[in-house]
């Protein structure tokens, strides 16, 4: 997320200098009347508010140059920066009332809770998003049952029946999925609509530390990309989803689907594509059913 950072960074202590130099930009001040605008220190409030995006922005910058040298956890990495922005937030808020007249005393009772109403909304939000972060960034679960592989992840989910299935394959090779379209990409995740390098679409709920991917063609041209969050439950997935097409092979499932190991297969209904190609290759070496 260094570029993230940097980004933010630059932006922050940007927008601190415009604010200084054209502090009509600060929220409220272009709304406010004549009369209004007469009870506010219009230098000490532009100079409260540059002060605290310059160094909300060095602080960015600073998180970033740190994440450089030592690893920090792509969530709390963000929640960090979120927290940046809410010290700001109330920085901004609580140091400004000094230079506003307007909320002094009696009469300024009113705006004084307005501000507090806006503190609490922008905490909501901000927490909010730290929290959705985190669930939406979990790695996906995976179930295989009889009839169905089910994945959910960070508000996505697919229901895989069996009886679609064109083609399985087992990857320890990780394709490029250069291009998100819809979905979660993280250090960690990657969840929901991609691109492959080349452009064909998938849709991926795959865990970086989960070991190999099962990739999964469909009756209806969608491929998918699977994993769990650990090595061990994804192989335990797919031995689980190996011993099913072998059980479905043995009672009747060669009625509708051709188990072609190979990549061959003659019949008809192979013709059509309706074959169900099962190529499995764990730690580099090619497992061909008999």
């Amino acid at each position: 997320m260094f570029w993230t950072d940097l980004m933010m960074g630059a932006i922050l202590m940007l927008t601190g200098w415009m604010v200084y130099k054209f502090p009509k930009l600060i929220s409220g001040v272009n709304t406010m009347s004549k009369e209004r605008l007469s009870k506010v220190d219009l230098d000490g409030l532009r100079r409260v508010v540059r002060n605290a995006l310059l160094i909300s922005g060095a602080v960015m910058l600073l998180l970033g140059g740190l994440s450089t040298l030592v690893h920090i956890p792509e969530g709390i990495h963000f929640a960090l920066m979120m927290a940046v922005i809410f010290a700001m937030v109330v920085a901004v808020i609580l140091l400004s009332r000094r230079y506003d007249a307007g909320m002094q005393g009696e009469a300024g009772r009113k705006e004084r809770r307005k501000s507090r109403i806006a503190l609490i909304v922008v905490a909501v939000i901000l927490l909010s998003t730290v929290i959705f972060y985190f669930v939406g960034t979990k790695p996906a679960t995976v179930e295989v049952s009889e009839d169905y592989i089910t994945a959910k992840g960070g508000g996505y989910s697919a229901s895989i029946s069996m009886n679609d299935i064109t083609e399985v394959n087992v990857l320890t090779d990780w394709p490029d999925f250069p291009i998100r379209t819809n979905g979660i990409a993280t250090d960690d995740v990657g969840i929901g609509h991609f691109r492959k390098k080349g452009g064909e679409r998938c849709i991926l709920f795959v865990c970086v530390d989960g070991g190999p991917l099962l990739e999964v063609r469909t009756l209806d041209g969608k491929l998918y990309y699977l994993n769990c969050a650990t090595e061990e439950e994804t192989l335990a997935m797919i031995e689980k989803v190996k011993s099913i097409i072998r059980s479905r092979q043995t009672t009747g499932y060669n009625d509708t689907h051709t188990l072609c190991p190979h990549g061959g297969g003659t019949s008809a209904i192979s013709q059509m594509r309706r074959c169900v190609f099962l190529a499995w290759e764990i730690a580099g070496q090619a497992r061909n059913e008999d």
